[in-house]
């Protein structure tokens, strides 16, 4: 089985610092303001896995068919950091999202994941007071 690590020729991807979480940003080619930024966490059971995962996951179709904007974060996996060091990471993106919103022309954030992606969803919106997670 082959598993595509590169992004799509049609999206458009920059690699970001938040603080010290390295964090891919992939938007539409095409700029087009939605208003809409998704964190998505990738999965991996908190010990594999990567932010490049995006390319391969649902996140990837979000920006192709809704025109959003992904923000994947390589949060610190547990053999690096152990737990809550994932939450904190993807926390942080959470929140600079939201701190940029103006810039990044952002009226709504989703935060999403898949696997061990979902369970650090639920975990950085319940630190983080006045988000809503759904």
């Amino acid at each position: 089985m082959k598993f595509n690590l590169k992004p799509d020729e049609n999206l458009k991807v920059e690699t970001i610092r938040v603080g010290h979480v390295p964090t891919l940003v992939v938007r539409p080619e095409q700029e087009i303001r939605t208003g809409v930024a998704v964190l998505w966490i990738h999965g991996g059971g908190y010990i594999t896995g990567m932010k490049e995962m995006v390319y391969m996951g649902r996140a990837a179709d979000l920006v192709k068919k809704f025109g959003v904007a992904v923000f994947s974060p390589g949060y610190r996996l547990a053999w690096q950091k152990p737990y809550p060091a994932a939450v904190k990471d993807c926390y942080a993106v959470l929140r600079y999202i939201d701190k940029h919103r103006d810039e990044l022309g952002v009226r709504s954030i989703i935060v999403g994941g898949e696997s061990a992606g979902g369970g650090c969803r639920s975990g950085s919106g319940r630190v983080s007071y006045g988000f809503s997670c759904f």
